[in-house]
C-alpha cells in the first residue's frame, strides 16, 4: 500500500467515525421539557426612615461658579497643552542625552508638564462657606424668597 492509500483510508475512517455519534443521538427519544424557573423574589421594601440621605447622589448646583469653571478650563487648556508639549520635548532630550539611564528624572519632567488637573471645577473657585463671594451676593438678589 502506498502513502496515498494510507491517507485515503485514514480520511475515510475518520469520516465514517465522525458520522456515527450523530446517527446514534438522532435515534434517541426527545428529552422531556424542562420545568419552568420559579419567579424571582420581590424586591425588599425599605422604610423611609431606614433609607439614608447619603445614599442619594447630590449634584452640585449649576450657577455662576460652574460657568466660570468652564470658562477657566477652556482658557487654560492651550497653555496646559503647550506646557505638556514642552515637558515632552525636554524629557525626550534628557532621555536621549543620557541614553536612557535617567529614566526616573525623565518621568518626573514629563509628570511636571502633563500631570495635575486639566480641568477646573466649580468647587475649586467657590469661596469657603464662611466667606460670601461676589457671585453669591448677586444671586441672592435674584432668588425667590
Amino acid at each position: 500500500m502506498t502513502i496515498r492509500g494510507v491517507i485515503a483510508s485514514l480520511l475515510t475512517a475518520t469520516m465514517v467515525l465522525a458520522s456515527v455519534p450523530a446517527v446514534s443521538t438522532a435515534q434517541q427519544p426527545p428529552l422531556p421539557p424542562a420545568a419552568p424557573a420559579p419567579p424571582p423574589p420581590p424586591p425588599p421594601v425599605l422604610m423611609p426612615d431606614v433609607v439614608k440621605s447619603e445614599d442619594a447622589r447630590v449634584t452640585p448646583p449649576f450657577d455662576a461658579y460652574s460657568v466660570g469653571a468652564g470658562v477657566l478650563t477652556v482658557a487654560r487648556l492651550p497653555f496646559h497643552i503647550a506646557l505638556c508639549a514642552l515637558g515632552l520635548g525636554v524629557s525626550a532630550a534628557l532621555f536621549g542625552a543620557t541614553f536612557g539611564t535617567a529614566y526616573n528624572e525623565t518621568t518626573r519632567v514629563m509628570g511636571e508638564g502633563c500631570g495635575g488637573k486639566w480641568y477646573v471645577s466649580s468647587r475649586d473657585i467657590r469661596p469657603l462657606h464662611g466667606a460670601s463671594g461676589l457671585f453669591e451676593q448677586r444671586m441672592d438678589r435674584y432668588q425667590e424668597r
